[in-house]
């Protein structure tokens, strides 16, 4: 099982300041793909049907092409949340690790993670200080978004 918290202090070796530690880290995808990947996986026109029928499952009430969440940009990504700032990485689907650090915030400006468990994932939605927001798919497997959420009320 993966621990992303472990990998990602892995990857961030160089990138971390004096005294700065990761507190918990979480993978992300876009909103929707583990339902496309069922309705790929039953194939056919059936599966296709299935798949368009799921769709992304987005909120469109939120505000992500601008600010924060724009920055943050969109999955498939690691989040990263140190004692001193919220780190936002790529993600190398060929090694299933983390890589290259592709933004870094305040801690402050994540001011919350909502989770709601499904099936095979959480739905996930990040809120900026800015009043943005964006919302991902975390799987369940080897990922804690449950524990990435408390850990920013902390």
């Amino acid at each position: 099982m993966a621990d992303w918290t472990k990998k990602t202090t892995k990857a961030l070796k160089g990138d971390l300041q004096p005294g700065e530690t990761v507190d918990r880290a979480v993978f992300l995808q876009p909103r929707g793909t583990m339902g496309k990947a069922v309705g790929r996986g039953v194939g056919g026109l059936v599966g296709k049907a299935l798949a368009d029928k799921m769709g992304s499952g987005s909120d469109e009430s939120l505000e992500s092409d601008s600010g924060i969440a724009a920055q943050v940009g969109e999955a498939p990504l690691v989040l990263a949340l140190t004692n001193q700032r919220l780190l936002v990485m790529g993600y190398s689907s060929l090694s299933g690790k983390p890589k290259d650090l592709k933004a870094s915030f305040s801690r402050t400006d994540l001011v919350d993670v909502q989770t709601e468990k499904q099936k095979a994932s959480h739905h996930f939605v990040a809120r900026f200080s800015d009043g943005t927001a964006r919302e991902y798919e975390a799987p369940k497997l080897a990922n804690d978004p449950e524990g990435f959420a408390a850990a920013i009320r902390r």
